[in-house]
């Protein structure tokens, strides 16, 4: 995750998803260890301040799991953006357009619940689509 950063427990509805579908099979994997009892021993999710708001940036099974499980608060690694691999230009760009399309907390991710060939399809389609047109939006 990086050494820069911190990590904090938050609320849940705080977060912000930077991602819009969820991988079922992922899911899945941390539904079994919320069910072994072994949630404790998952990374905590990776989040970033984009515009004043806690981004989501990596952990949506995770936030997504603990979302189902009831719980309010999850624990989070807190980054700078320019220290989180990836294009920090795409991930504003998901965190500005996420509410446009309905997606303003892990809850609004329900029912973009999807097989992983179709996360692969949309999402990460998407966002190579994304970076391709927008080759120098961190320039």
């Amino acid at each position: 995750m990086g050494e820069n950063g911190t990590q904090e427990r938050v609320c849940l509805m705080d977060l912000r998803p930077n991602n819009w579908t969820i991988n079922r099979m992922k899911l899945d994997r941390v539904r079994e260890a919320w069910q072994r009892d072994k949630q404790d021993e998952l990374p905590p999710v990776l989040v970033a301040t984009i515009d004043g708001e806690l981004s989501l940036i990596d952990g949506h099974s995770r936030a997504y799991a603990a979302f189902e499980r009831g719980q309010t608060h999850i624990e989070v690694f807190v980054s700078d953006l320019a220290q989180i691999e990836g294009s920090a230009a795409l991930y504003r760009h998901i965190h500005r357009v996420g509410p446009q399309l309905g997606i303003k907390t892990i809850a609004d991710l329900k029912d973009r619940i999807v097989e992983p060939e179709e996360h692969e399809r949309l999402w990460i389609g998407y966002c190579s689509q994304w970076l391709e047109e927008n080759e120098h939006a961190d320039d």
